[in-house]
């Protein structure tokens, strides 16, 4: 048996100023960092989230100091994670 998860899914990514070359390594970027998050909360305890909480919102956008594709994904993943995932051991 698979413990509790957290499930994000992004249905629009727009990137401004961000040279349509490097598009999908920011994607896959944020991507990854989503995964790393997501495990890293799992196992501070992060795996108590209660029964299924399914919503939509809207984040504000965020500003990111000039970097590498590697470097605004992970930016973007941090804002995504940090605004959707409870706090681990939280309880609902």
């Amino acid at each position: 048996m698979t413990g509790p998860r957290i499930e994000i899914v992004i249905d629009e990514l727009v990137l401004r100023g961000v040279a349509p070359s490097d598009a999908h390594a920011v994607a896959a970027a944020v991507e990854a960092q989503l995964a790393v998050l997501g495990t890293r909360w799992s196992a501070a305890g992060g795996n108590r989230y209660g029964a299924r909480d399914e919503s939509s919102r809207r984040l504000p956008a965020i500003d990111v100091a000039p970097g590498t594709p590697a470097d605004l994904g992970g930016a973007v993943a941090n804002a995504v994670f940090g605004a959707v995932a409870p706090s681990p051991g939280a309880t609902r």
